[in-house]
C-alpha cells in the first residue's frame, strides 16, 4: 500500500466483492435450487420472500463499496468538472440503491400490489432505481470525457460498451418485455443482462483504480 492509496490487489478485491454482490440475483438462484431466474430481481427482495433480507442487505453493501471505489477512482481522474460528475453520479447511483433496498417492493412475484400504502411504497422503490441507473450511467459518460485525452483506451473503450449495451439496449428492452410480457422470461432476462453489465462496470472501476502506470492526481 502506498501513502494515500491503497494496494491495487485490495482495490481489486472490493470491486470484486462489489461486483458479486450487486448481482446477488444470482445468489438467490441458487439458495432457491435454481429457480426463479425469470422473475423481476426488486420483488425478489418484497417482505415474505425466502432470502429478502439477504438481498437487501448485500445491495446496501455493495452501494457501500462502490462509493469506495468512487472515491479511489476520482484520485486517479483528471482534474475537471467531468471526474466531480462521475464521483457524484456515482454516489447518487449507492444513493439510490439504498432506497431501493429499504423501501422495498412490497409484493413478491404474481402477487397483487393495489393498496394505497402499497402503491406508495412502489412508487418510491421504482424512484429510487430510476434515479440509480440513470447516475450510474451519466457517471459513465462523465468517465468516458473525464479520460477522453488521457486514458486509458481500453477504460473509455469498455464504459462506451457498457454504456451502448448495458444502459441503452437492456433497459429499452427490459421496458418493452415489462410491458408485453412476451415471452414471459425475457423481462427478468433482460434485467439480469442489466444488473451485470453494472457489475462489468464496477470491475472495470477497480481495474481502473488500481492501475500503477499512471500517476496520481491530486484529490483536490
Amino acid at each position: 500500500m502506498t501513502a494515500g492509496r491503497p494496494a491495487p490487489r485490495f482495490v481489486l478485491a472490493v470491486a470484486a466483492v462489489a461486483a458479486v454482490l450487486y448481482s446477488n440475483f444470482i445468489l438467490d438462484w441458487l439458495l432457491r435450487g435454481f429457480e426463479g431466474m425469470g422473475e423481476i430481481v426488486s420483488e425478489l427482495e418484497s417482505p415474505g420472500e425466502p432470502n429478502a433480507m439477504l438481498l437487501r442487505v448485500t445491495d446496501c453493501v455493495a452501494a457501500g463499496l462502490v462509493v469506495l471505489l468512487a472515491i479511489w477512482v476520482r484520485a486517479r481522474l483528471p482534474a475537471g468538472v467531468w471526474r466531480e460528475v462521475f464521483f457524484w453520479c456515482t454516489a447518487l447511483f449507492a444513493i439510490g440503491v439504498v432506497v431501493a433496498a429499504v423501501v422495498a417492493e412490497p409484493c413478491g412475484p404474481g402477487t397483487a400490489c393495489d393498496a394505497p400504502a402499497q402503491v406508495r411504497q412502489s412508487d418510491i422503490h421504482g424512484y429510487g432505481s430510476v434515479v440509480s441507473d440513470t447516475a450510474l450511467f451519466v457517471g459513465v459518460f462523465a468517465a468516458i470525457l473525464s479520460t477522453w485525452r488521457t486514458g486509458p483506451v481500453w477504460f473509455r473503450r469498455a464504459a462506451w460498451w457498457l454504456l451502448v449495451l448495458g444502459g441503452i439496449v437492456s433497459s429499452a428492452l427490459f421496458g418493452w418485455f415489462h410491458r408485453t410480457n412476451d415471452p414471459a422470461w425475457a423481462v427478468g432476462a433482460s434485467q439480469r443482462v442489466h444488473i451485470l453489465s453494472i457489475s462489468v462496470w464496477i470491475i472495470f472501476l477497480g481495474l481502473y483504480a488500481a492501475r500503477t502506470d499512471h500517476t496520481e492526481d491530486s484529490l483536490e
